[in-house]
């Protein structure tokens, strides 16, 4: 298994037993999202835009089809949201054909769902969105046609078989780009903490666990790989070191490496990230030094901080209310 089917796996073992709109996502991640790797952070990041709510997943942006479709007030017809999150780009691409083109792929996605044993009257479901067997054709489709990768799919190191040989220096580069962008992100979320809201922290580590929620909040409400209360007990070790926030950081890293590792060896993985300290070091003096409010965390850091469902987890952390 890989760390992309993993997530899913994961976040469809949370839901509800006996629920129908669980049972539905259920089919649509087995049906749909696994198979075709798509990435669930950027899922969550196109639904977050398809519906105009705030990105739960901080730096993750929406792929470029589903940002178009967040800023036009029309949007293609006959697919369900959960398909326009996940295929941003085969829906505008379906949708764009017009002529004697589109008159061919419809005549094409009627032979092939029929041919899979949908009756022509079941191309439309009960709420007027195109059946199941048309959805899953239009997206070989899409990739015939177009020789296209899916704009959703997880990236290429998501996508490894867990348990396989050594990395390759590619992959390697990639795990160090991780590092820095962790040591980089959460020293900026401190300093924002500190700076916008220092009068609802009693001390550094509550706002040492704010900012490893921020960064990590995928991890945490929503592979549940990584419990809230590691975030915390981080943040109550951080606290006595030289830099707190160097020591967080290396300890962060050592929890999500185990997470995407699927019960890797925890004492070599803090090995190597220990290995990796004056790089985080370095990272985080940098930040400090060069910080300024970059809009998207900056408006992530509201969110956490003023919006009323989020209160629980402010409770649970330690952040006193405003004044």
């Amino acid at each position: 298994m890989n760390i992309n089917t993993r997530i899913w796996e994961n976040s469809i073992a949370d839901l509800p037993k006996g629920d129908q709109q669980a049972e539905q996502f259920e089919h649509y991640a087995r049906e749909f999202f696994i198979p075709d790797s798509i990435a669930p952070a950027k899922y969550l990041a196109n639904v977050a835009a398809l519906i105009q709510q705030p990105n739960e997943e901080g730096d993750i942006e929406p792929v470029a089809s589903a940002a178009k479709m967040s800023q036009s007030p029309e949007r293609p017809q006959g697919f369900p949201v959960w398909f326009l999150a996940a295929y941003p780009d085969v829906a505008l691409w379906f949708s764009s054909q017009e002529g004697p083109d589109r008159t061919t792929l419809d005549a094409e996605v009627t032979r092939r769902s029929t041919a899979e044993g949908s009756p022509v009257s079941r191309l439309v479901d009960e709420h007027g969105f195109f059946a199941h067997a048309v959805l899953r054709t239009m997206i070989d489709l899409y990739r015939e046609q177009t020789g296209l990768a899916l704009e959703s799919m997880a990236p290429d190191a998501d996508l490894q078989e867990e348990g396989t040989a050594t990395a390759t220096n590619e992959q390697a580069l990639t795990a160090q780009q991780a590092v820095d962008l962790m040591a980089a992100s959460i020293t900026r979320y401190e300093r924002e903490l500190a700076t916008s809201y220092g009068d609802r922290f009693l001390d550094m580590r509550p706002r040492l666990t704010a900012a490893g929620l921020l960064q990590l909040g995928y991890y945490v409400l929503v592979d549940h790989t990584i419990p809230i209360t590691a975030l915390i007990r981080a943040a109550d070790q951080a606290v006595l070191a030289e830099d707190p926030v160097v020591e967080f950081v290396e300890q962060l890293d050592v929890e999500v490496f185990c997470a995407e590792g699927g019960g890797a060896d925890r004492k070599r993985i803090e090995e190597a990230c220990h290995l990796l300290r004056s790089r985080i070091l370095d990272v985080v003096l940098q930040t400090r030094a060069d910080f300024e409010e970059a809009p998207s965390l900056g408006q992530a850091t509201r969110n956490f901080m003023e919006q009323p469902q989020f209160e629980p987890l402010r409770q649970a952390i330690g952040i006193l209310p405003p004044t």
